[in-house]
């Protein structure tokens, strides 16, 4: 079950910060690199975000996230995380259009390593294609997507 998820709250926070650290794990494992900011965030950096986030909720346990940033017209995807034992089961791609039939009006970024080849396959089904690469960091590069 899609919802949009209080991140404010506590027990909540507690949760996405819980289901990002299992997914970005995998995440720097796939791509060699350990330094992702997303791993050291607090529950008190989750219930402060400005972003809105949406969850999956499989048998009272959530699964995947997705949050992002609004301005104007234009939706940035900050982070799309599912936990890895729910991975390729459809969660990414029912998030993302979730958010794509919410707002339906808007041109969509996103970025993610460019080594983290499965998240480039979601969003490139879903008619992202990549704009820009920018090198983060030593042995990091990031590729910014836009949805055609």
């Amino acid at each position: 079950m899609l919802q949009t998820l209080e991140h404010q709250r506590v027990d909540i926070a507690l949760q996405i910060v819980a289901v990002q650290v299992e997914a970005y794990q995998e995440e720097a494992r796939l791509i060699g690199f350990s330094d992702i900011p997303q791993l050291t965030e607090s529950k008190e950096d989750i219930m402060k975000s400005k972003e809105v986030f949406i969850g999956e909720i499989i048998e009272g346990k959530l699964a995947g996230v997705l949050s992002f940033e609004k301005e104007n017209e234009r939706l940035t995807i900050c982070r799309l995380v599912v936990r890895p034992q729910y991975f390729r089961k459809g969660i990414g791609s029912r998030l993302l259009t979730h958010v794509f039939q919410r707002y339906s009006k808007c041109e969509y970024i996103v970025s993610t390593a460019e080594r983290n080849t499965p998240a480039i396959k979601l969003y490139e089904a879903h008619r992202f294609s990549i704009i820009k690469r920018t090198a983060a960091a030593d042995n990091l590069v990031l590729v910014t997507m836009k949805r055609d």
